[in-house]
C-alpha cells in the first residue's frame, strides 16, 4: 500500500512538472536579472555570462546584450584570423533539444548583429547571425568553424526582428529561420567536434561600429527530436 502510494505520488509530481513545462512553452519567456544573476524563466539551465566586452540587461522581460566596438566571433576559410570576442549568455543542454528566440536588433551598420551561437571553444563553434549586411539590408548569415571556418549568406529578412531556432539530433545540429515563429525554414545542417558538451546561448556583435544592442525575447526550449525535419518540429 505505501509502495503504490509513493508511485502515485511521483507520478503526479512528474504530471505537474509536464504540465508547468507546457504552460511555460505557451507563454512569453520573461528575462530577471537580480542581484547581477541573469535568468530565463523558459530555460531549466544555470546561465553563464561573459561580458568582458559587452553588458546584459533586461528591457520589458527580453534579454539585451550590449556589444562593445570591435567585437566579433569569426573564423576566415584557413584559420589564420581568428575572433573570439563577443558578449554572450550560455548554458549546457543535454541530449536532444530544440532552441528558439525572437533576434530584435535595428541593425545600421554592416555586421553589427544578434545570434544564436554553439559554443566548444574559440576553434569549434557555429552561430546563426540576424546582421546588418555590406549591401544595407537585414539578412542572415551563418558560420561553423571547425578551426577553419566558412561563411554562409542565406539573403535578405525584411524588418528588425526575426525568429531563430537551433536543434541538436545526436550529433547534428541544425539552423532554422522564420518571420513568424510558427513556420520555420531550414538554413543548414552540420557536426561539430564535442557536440554532446556544447554550450548554446545569445551573442552580440559589432565589429566594424562603435556598439550594438541586440534583444532576445520568446525564449523556448525543450528537450525533443524533431518529428519534422524541414520544420524543426
Amino acid at each position: 500500500m505505501f509502495q503504490n502510494k509513493k508511485i502515485k505520488q511521483i507520478t503526479l509530481s512528474a504530471v505537474a512538472m509536464a504540465a508547468a513545462l507546457m504552460a511555460a512553452q505557451g507563454r512569453a519567456s520573461e528575462a530577471t536579472l537580480k542581484d547581477g544573476k541573469l535568468a530565463i524563466d523558459t530555460l531549466p539551465f544555470a546561465l553563464e555570462s561573459q561580458l568582458d566586452l559587452g553588458a546584459a540587461s533586461v528591457k520589458d522581460k527580453a534579454l539585451v546584450l550590449q556589444a562593445n566596438k570591435g567585437t566579433d566571433l569569426y573564423a576566415n576559410p584557413d584559420g589564420t584570423e581568428i575572433a573570439d570576442k563577443t558578449p554572450r549568455v550560455l548554458f549546457q543542454p543535454t541530449g536532444d533539444f530544440i532552441f528558439s528566440a525572437k533576434v530584435t536588433a535595428g541593425v545600421n551598420h554592416p555586421f553589427n548583429g544578434g545570434a544564436l551561437i554553439v559554443y566548444n571553444d574559440k576553434s569549434n563553434w557555429a552561430k546563426l547571425l540576424f546582421e546588418f549586411s555590406k549591401t544595407g539590408a537585414a539578412s542572415i548569415s551563418t558560420t561553423v568553424a571547425k578551426g577553419a571556418g566558412d561563411d554562409a549568406h542565406h539573403g535578405v529578412r525584411p524588418g528588425d526582428a526575426v525568429y531563430l531556432k537551433v536543434l541538436r539530433r545526436k550529433d547534428m545540429f541544425v539552423f532554422y529561420t522564420s518571420p513568424d515563429g510558427s513556420t520555420w525554414s531550414m538554413v543548414r545542417n552540420f557536426s561539430l567536434p564535442g557536440a554532446a558538451t556544447a554550450k548554446v546561448g545569445f551573442s552580440s556583435q559589432s565589429p566594424a561600429s562603435d556598439g550594438f544592442s541586440a534583444q532576445f525575447s520568446d525564449v523556448k526550449f525543450r528537450n525533443a527530436t524533431f518529428k519534422d525535419f524541414w520544420q524543426g518540429e
